[in-house]
């Protein structure tokens, strides 16, 4: 083993346990109404053993991902996304209790070809928490071999988030 690489291994393990650790925060804090302190102390009391088997299971499956800092663009149409989807579900809903039973459409996204493998399951996984994140479409199938999600949409229109995440 050469010199510091066993300090570059701690390093990188820590930083992936404070990243994970920082999700699992994050996500608990999102699910509350106001954030109080006992709430943020359980919150990042829970957070760490979560952290920790969030890491070892990505080590358990050999994952690797490589996101790209212009996958943040996909934010800006999910927040639009939200709201439309949001408006156009009442009707949906409203069909619905009236009997009227719409179930959806099936569709299949085919994501960028030529990335290296890394890049290519990030992009996969990033693109379904984006398209699920929206509440009028959610991802049921991923393909790595095609690289493509399948989505399943109860409403479409403006912004079309699977568009939005083919780049």
């Amino acid at each position: 083993m050469e010199p510091g690489s066993t300090a570059r291994t701690v390093t990188a393990g820590a930083l992936e346990v404070l990243w994970w650790w920082g999700a699992a925060v994050g996500i608990w804090l999102l699910t509350l109404s106001s954030v109080s302190l006992p709430e943020l102390s359980v919150a990042a009391a829970c957070g760490l053993p979560c952290a920790l088997a969030a890491r070892a299971g990505r080590h358990a499956v050999g994952g690797r991902w490589r996101f790209r800092f212009r996958w943040a663009a996909w934010l800006p149409p999910l927040a639009a996304s939200a709201a439309a989807d949001t408006a156009r579900l009442a009707p949906a809903v409203i069909r619905a209790l009236a009997g009227n039973r719409d179930p959806g459409r099936l569709r299949k996204v085919t994501l960028p070809a030529g990335e290296p493998a890394e890049v290519a399951a990030a992009h996969r996984a990033a693109a379904s928490i984006i398209v699920s994140a929206s509440p009028g479409t959610f991802v049921v199938d991923s393909d790595p071999e095609e690289n493509t999600i399948m989505l399943h949409s109860l409403v479409s229109g403006w912004p079309r988030l699977d568009e939005a995440v083919r780049r």
